[in-house]
This record gives structure tokens, C-alpha cells and sequence, in this order.
């Protein structure tokens, strides 16, 4: 524990280091980093305004350097992780995004076609992202149980950090078959076999923009305000969030 928490205060010590006083500043787990990016981007094309923009982990660690002065003041992730993960970092707001799902996606040479062919005995690995602190990991884990699979494939499964590790063992073809989300299968659809969405048994997945706790100011607000526009909305969409 104390070297993570070393850790975490490190990396809130060089975060901090670039970002300015009074600015916004967005952060998100790594499944969600590219969205972000492409939020922050299209907001400085239409502003001229920059956000600094902070990175580096899933959603969980992202919240333990804000903890540690990392001084991010906007978090996007879903609600249900915010409500749930052990942090100490407080919000004042929440901002609707949208909604979105679970993926199930499999390695180039598997074929799936529903969540029981995680049976098949071809079928010899499958992972999810750390249920403790990615939004992705907690929906499949969840799955999991209530689908009554958890118990029958117990052998088969392990658990990386994040959305992106996933997906890179399912491209490497080191893992048959994953839960990702919608961001990764459309990105590196070439890269996979193939995917299908589960969109139940499990809690709805509600993405928010997310303030930290007295961190309102003036460029926090439009931001937020740019996140409403149809040119927000549609990089949104696009990334699987509507």
C-alpha cells in the first residue's frame, strides 16, 4: 500500500507541475482516454481554449492523484464507478453523457456468437479489466455472476488493469476472448475477430463529466457547456456513448 501510494504522489507531483491555476483539466481511465482526447481537441478547435489533459491508468488510480494534488478537476467515467469506488475525492456535479455497453470480443481464428460459447473448450482464456476500479471490469463481473458463466469458465479467467490490455492480448491473439467496450471494438475492429454487446445483467452504465468538489471555475463551466453541443455529442456517438 505505501508504495502505491508513493507512487500515486509522484505522478500527482509531475501532473501537477504542468497544470495552470484556475484552467480545466480532464482525466478518465485509459479505456476512455482516446474519447477524452478527442473531446479536449475539438474543444480547443472551437474555443481556442486548451485543457490540460491527464492520463495514465484506469479510473481508479486516475482518482487516487487527484487525491494526491494531481489537480485534475473534471473526471469522465460512469456514474456507477464514481458512486462506488473507494476514493476520497468528492464531486459537486454531475453532467450527463450518455449511455453505453459491455463488449464481448474474441482473438482472429475464435468464433463466438453468444456469451455461452465461453464454454466451448477451444475457447481456453478469457480476461476483463480490475472490477475494483474499471468501470468495464465491474459490468463483467457482474455479468458473470448473474449469468451463472462466472462459475463454469472460473479457470479460464483472469484480470488485467485496464480496457486497453484487454484488448491488446485479444489483437496479439495471447487471450481467446474479453470484455472490452464499445470504444475498443470500433477503433481496432481490423485487429479482432469479432464482438457482440451484452446489455444486460449487469447495472447501466450512465457516462458523466464528473466536477471535483469546489473546482467550478469559469473554464471548468465551458467546458462542460461544450460537452452539450452537437459537435461534442457527435464524438460521443462515435465513440460508442449516446
Amino acid at each position: 500500500m505505501m508504495k502505491k501510494f508513493v507512487l500515486a504522489l509522484l505522478a500527482a507531483a509531475l501532473f501537477a507541475s504542468a497544470a495552470f491555476a484556475g484552467g480545466a483539466s480532464v482525466t478518465t481511465g485509459a479505456g476512455y482516454m482516446k474519447m477524452a482526447q478527442e473531446l479536449c481537441a475539438a474543444y480547443k478547435a472551437e474555443t481556442g481554449k486548451t485543457v490540460q489533459e491527464m492520463y495514465g491508468g484506469n479510473i481508479g488510480q486516475m482518482l487516487a492523484q487527484i487525491e494526491a494534488g494531481s489537480g485534475a478537476n473534471i473526471v469522465i467515467s460512469d456514474k456507477g464507478t464514481l458512486d462506488n469506488v473507494k476514493s476520497g475525492v468528492k464531486f459537486e456535479s454531475f453532467q450527463p453523457l450518455g449511455g453505453t455497453a459491455l463488449v464481448l470480443a474474441w482473438r482472429k481464428g475464435v468464433k463466438i456468437s453468444a456469451p455461452a460459447d465461453l464454454e466451448k473448450p477451444e475457447i481456453k482464456s478469457v480476461c476483463y479489466p480490475d472490477p475494483k476500479a474499471a468501470i468495464y471490469g465491474r459490468a463483467a463481473a457482474k455479468f458473470l455472476e448473474t449469468s451463472g458463466l462466472g462459475a463454469k469458465i472460473k479457470d479460464k479467467v483472469s484480470q488485467v488493469s485496464t480496457v486497453p490490455q484487454v484488448f491488446g492480448y485479444l489483437a496479439s491473439g495471447e487471450m481467446d476472448a474479453g470484455f472490452v467496450n464499445r470504444v475498443a471494438v470500433r477503433s481496432g475492429a481490423a485487429k479482432i475477430g469479432g464482438s457482440l454487446e451484452i446489455t444486460e445483467g449487469y447495472a447501466p452504465i450512465n457516462m458523466v463529466a464528473a466536477v471535483v468538489q469546489g473546482q467550478s471555475g469559469p473554464e471548468v463551466r465551458d467546458f462542460l457547456d461544450f460537452l452539450k453541443t452537437e459537435k461534442a455529442k457527435e464524438i460521443l456517438k462515435k465513440q460508442g456513448v449516446w
